[in-house]
C-alpha cells in the first residue's frame, strides 16, 4: 500500500472515529443534559409538526419559551426549520424526537468529514480547527443553534479551498464551475446570516477576506466582482427571510415580546424583576455597576471562555483537570504562532495582510462576546467564539501553500491537541454526562 493510500486511510479512520464519538454522546446522554438543549428541541419540535413560520403571538409557541421568556422561533434563525423537517423524516428510525434532532447535527458533521476527505491533500489544513478541540465535536453531538452556522461556515471554507479566489472574469457565466462555487458561497453566507447573530462578524470578515485575496492575487477588480456576486446572493436570502418575518408579524402589537417575557420567564428573569433591580445576578451586569475590566479581574471571563472552548460539558459542570487546559493552551499558542510566522514569511503580498485581518476580526468576535456578557447576559462560553475557527479555516484555505511549510511542526502539535481532545471527550465528557 502506498504512502498516500495509508495517509488517506488514516484520515478516513479519524473522520469515522469522530462521527462514532458523536453518536455515542448523542445516544448515551439524556435529554437536556446539555446547555439549553430542551429550549432548542422545543423549537425544533414545532417544525416537526408544522411547515409555516409562526408569529410572536401564535398560541402554538406556548411550549417553546425558555427561562428568559423568549423563544428561538421569534428570531430569524432558519436552523429549526431544516432540523425539524429532517427529524420528521427520520423519526420512525430515531424513535424519539429529540434524538432525531440530535442526528441532524451529527449528519451535518458527517458531511463536513466527507468534504474534508474530498479536499486535495495540500488544502486539507483548512479544516484543521475541526480536529483540535472537543468543544466543536460536543456541539455537533446534541441539538442546538450553534452547529448549523458552524457547518455552513466550514462549507464556505471548503469552497474557498477549491476556488483559490479571486476568480477572474467573466464572473457571471454559470457554465463555469468557479462561478457556481461563488453562487454556492453566497447561498451559504446568506444562510449564515439567518442562522445566528454572533456570526454577523464572520460575514464582515468574508468581505475583508476577498480584499486579501485580491491583494494576494494582484487582481482587486476580480476580487471585488467575486465579493459583489457572493454578497448579492447572500443579501437576497437575508432580505427574503427578514421580509417574510416582518410579514408574518405584521399584526403583532409591539408590546407582545415584553408580555411574553413577563408571562413565561423565570421569576428573576422577568422584565419587571430587571426594572426593580431584583434580576438574576448575570443579567445586565453593567447596569448593576460592574465595570468592563471587572469582567476579567472579578469574573475571569477569559479563563472560562477558554476552558469552554476546549472541553466543558453539561451545563458548564463537567470539565477536565486544570492542567489539561494549560497544556491545550501551550499547544494552541505554539500552533498559531507557527502558522502566523509561515504566513508572514511565505504568504506573499497577502499573507501579512490576511493575518492582520484575521487578528482584527477574531478580536471583534471576542469583543462582541464580552459586550454581550457585560450588557445583557453573562455567558463566558467558547461556542460564541466559534466564528474564529472558520475565519482561520478561510485563511488557511487561501494560503495553504505557506501554511503547509510548517507541517513538520504543526502536524505533531495538531495530533497532540487531537489526542488530548479525544481524552477530554471520552474520559471526561462521555464518562460523566447525565445518562
Amino acid at each position: 500500500m502506498s504512502r498516500k493510500s495509508l495517509k488517506n486511510l488514516a484520515f478516513a479512520a479519524l473522520a469515522a472515529g469522530l462521527v462514532a464519538l458523536l453518536v455515542a454522546m448523542a445516544t448515551g446522554s439524556r435529554l437536556n443534559a446539555h446547555p439549553d438543549e430542551l429550549d432548542h428541541v422545543n423549537a425544533g419540535r414545532y417544525f416537526i409538526q408544522y411547515w409555516d413560520f409562526p408569529a410572536m403571538d401564535d398560541p402554538r409557541l406556548a411550549h417553546s419559551f425558555s427561562n428568559y421568556g423568549v423563544t428561538y422561533l421569534q428570531q430569524l434563525d432558519i436552523v429549526y426549520f431544516f432540523a425539524g423537517r429532517f427529524a420528521n423524516l427520520i423519526l420512525p428510525l430515531a424513535g424519539q424526537d429529540y434524538m432525531a434532532l440530535r442526528f441532524f447535527d451529527i449528519f451535518l458533521f458527517a458531511i463536513l468529514m466527507v468534504l474534508f476527505l474530498r479536499l486535495p491533500d495540500d488544502r486539507k489544513i483548512a479544516f484543521l480547527p475541526l480536529f483540535i478541540t472537543p468543544q466543536i465535536w460536543y456541539v455537533f453531538s446534541y441539538f442546538n443553534g450553534d452547529a448549523f452556522p458552524m457547518f455552513l461556515t466550514f462549507c464556505m471554507v471548503y469552497l474557498a479551498a477549491r476556488l483559490d479566489p479571486p476568480v477572474s472574469s467573466p464572473p457571471l457565466d454559470v457554465r463555469r464551475v468557479d462561478t457556481r462555487r461563488l453562487l454556492y458561497m453566497g447561498v451559504l453566507l446568506g444562510l449564515v446570516c439567518i442562522s445566528k447573530q454572533n456570526y454577523y462578524v464572520f460575514a464582515a470578515f468574508t468581505l475583508a477576506f476577498f480584499g486579501v485575496c485580491g491583494l494576494a492575487g494582484r487582481d482587486m477588480g476580480a476580487a471585488a466582482k467575486n465579493a459583489a456576486l457572493v454578497f448579492a446572493v447572500a443579501a437576497m436570502l437575508f432580505a427574503g427571510r427578514w421580509g417574510h418575518n416582518v410579514y408574518v408579524n405584521r399584526t403583532v402589537r409591539p408590546e407582545v415580546p415584553t408580555q411574553n417575557a413577563e408571562k413565561y420567564a423565570r421569576e428573576d428573569y422577568k422584565p419587571s424583576a430587571q426594572e426593580a433591580g431584583t434580576q438574576f445576578w448575570g443579567l445586565r451586569m453593567r447596569d448593576q455597576g460592574l465595570t468592563y475590566p471587572q469582567l476579567f479581574t472579578v469574573w475571569t471571563w477569559h479563563i472560562w471562555s477558554f476552558r469552554t472552548s476546549f472541553g466543558v460539558y453539561d451545563y458548564m459542570k463537567i470539565y477536565a483537570p486544570y492542567v489539561y487546559y494549560r497544556y491545550m493552551g501551550y499547544l494552541l499558542w505554539t500552533l498559531m504562532g507557527a502558522l502566523a510566522l509561515s504566513l508572514v514569511l511565505h504568504g506573499g503580498r497577502g499573507g501579512t495582510t490576511g493575518l492582520l485581518v484575521f487578528v482584527v476580526f477574531a478580536g471583534l468576535t471576542v469583543f462582541q462576546s464580552t459586550w454581550h456578557s457585560w450588557t445583557s447576559d453573562f455567558q463566558a462560553q467558547g461556542r460564541y467564539l466559534f466564528p474564529i475557527g472558520a475565519m482561520a479555516g478561510m485563511l488557511l484555505a487561501r494560503f495553504a501553500r505557506a501554511a503547509n511549510r510548517t507541517l513538520p511542526v504543526t502536524l505533531p502539535l495538531a495530533a497532540l491537541m487531537c489526542a488530548l481532545s479525544v481524552y477530554s471527550f471520552v474520559w471526561v465528557g462521555l464518562a460523566n454526562i447525565q445518562k
